[in-house]
């Protein structure tokens, strides 16, 4: 029979688009596979409980036991039959083995039953903090809504506490305040006993915040009173000096603080300061002049006056105008270097402002030093009180004129003027309605 040579037929390959054959084969492999990433932390595991000395405590892991109670028919049935004898030898280990099995795998199931148990505890703790913590959170909320509602309330009674703007034919007056916080402990105070006296007052509590704003409103009703009784600049910080060592008593506050008797009709300012920084004398020529007194810190000691200059006087001119501020007004960074633009700085800013209105000079600085710190914000208190001394005189009835010879400026060693002239009733230099307030 002849033979002939086939050529080899080519494999079988499935249709195209016939994916039958692939499919099960690739879903097998990942589940093959998955199953052995099962098996791998099961055996390491396993084999851990195998090294565990809990593994072999009965009272704990009682599958030990177990193991070898089901294994003990092994080693009966083998030497029952006719098996050799390595076979029945062989047996006798059977109880062990399956002791060491079957406790090795109820350690491993015990272990995951107290990491689940674990676990499920702590997410219940985790699920009671989280609770506790919404609540919590939620009181805060309340308390710090109730907070800032009482401290808006705080602002706007302190807000009274500011004097309004003065408008007067001899002299005009303008008020800025603004707080750092909701409540200051800067104090501003402008008012007129008499249409030709004018009082400007200035202090500054060391600290911020509420305890700073209390004290404030302390020190107010008695600077009303004060100015009501015309005191002298040295009475005035007397007074007030024996107020702030008991309101500051136990306390670490102090007070600075500078008073102001401005004689429209005289043309002279009576003041002293107290541990307040030096303010300014802008004249309507832009030359800047600094007034203080070398008196101490309200609060701190009974004795605040220096022996040689506890007050000191200057005249004005028309269209000079007396700038009043506290420490905020000057103690802020530049927005380039940081460094602090100071009380020289301030009399820089001023010089360019003299003889403008009071609102342009006020809104002038404020711009000025906005720009010098990069922000309107301020980090400290800042207040300030511009007045200016217009060209027409103070009208004054003629028994008024008679009675006040004192038109001549009075020596510098004078601390106050004398006791007010007696007048008719409803004289406008006396009659209470005279009294400006705010």
């Amino acid at each position: 029979m002849t033979s002939y040579d086939l050529p080899p037929l080519p494999p079988r390959t499935p249709p195209p688009g016939d994916g039958t054959a692939s499919a099960p084969t690739a879903a097998g492999d990942s589940t093959g596979a998955r199953k052995v990433r099962r098996r791998r932390p099961f055996l390491r595991a396993f084999l851990r409980a195998l090294t565990d000395p809990a593994t072999f405590d009965l009272r704990r892991n009682p599958s030990l036991w177990l193991g070898a109670l089901l294994a003990i028919p092994i080693p009966i049935l083998a030497f029952l039959g006719s098996n050799p004898t390595w076979i029945e030898l062989l047996s006798l280990c059977a109880p062990i083995g399956w002791a060491l099995v079957l406790g090795a795998a109820g350690r491993v199931s015990t272990l995951e039953r107290e990491e689940i148990l674990r676990l499920e505890a702590a997410a219940h703790t985790a699920n009671r903090t989280t609770d506790a913590l919404r609540d919590r959170s939620g009181q805060l909320e309340a308390e710090q809504r109730m907070m800032t509602a009482e401290l808006k309330l705080a602002q706007a009674i302190q807000r009274t506490l500011i004097p309004k703007d003065i408008v007067k034919p001899e002299v005009q007056v303008v008020v800025r305040n603004i707080p750092s916080s909701f409540v200051g402990g800067d104090y501003l105070q402008a008012s007129m006993p008499r249409p030709d006296v004018l009082y400007l007052c200035v202090g500054d509590v060391s600290g911020h915040g509420v305890a700073a704003a209390l004290v404030v409103s302390r020190v107010h009703g008695l600077v009303r009173r004060l100015i009501n009784e015309q005191r002298s600049p040295v009475e005035f910080l007397g007074e007030l000096n024996k107020a702030a060592l008991n309101i500051l008593e136990h306390t670490y506050f102090f007070l600075t603080f500078a008073v102001f008797r401005v004689d429209l009709a005289a043309r002279r300012i009576d003041y002293a300061t107290a541990g307040h920084p030096a303010q300014l004398l802008l004249r309507h020529d832009g030359r800047v002049e600094a007034l203080s007194t070398p008196n101490r810190l309200l609060g701190m000691d009974v004795d605040i006056f220096d022996p040689e200059r506890s007050s000191d006087s200057v005249s004005f001119g028309p269209g000079d105008s007396l700038v009043l501020f506290t420490d905020g007004l000057f103690e802020i960074p530049g927005a380039e270097d940081g460094e602090i633009l100071g009380e020289s700085g301030l009399k820089e800013v001023l010089g360019n402002l003299g003889g403008l209105p009071p609102p342009l000079v006020a809104g002038d600085i404020l711009q000025d030093l906005a720009e010098f710190q990069g922000t309107s914000k301020f980090e400290d208190d800042v207040s300030l009180m511009v007045a200016r001394f217009e060209p027409t005189g103070v009208p004054m009835s003629g028994s008024a004129s008679a009675a006040r010879p004192s038109q001549v400026p009075l020596p510098a060693s004078i601390s106050g003027p004398a006791a007010p002239p007696s007048a008719p009733a409803g004289s406008p230099s006396t009659h209470p309605a005279a009294v400006l307030t705010y």
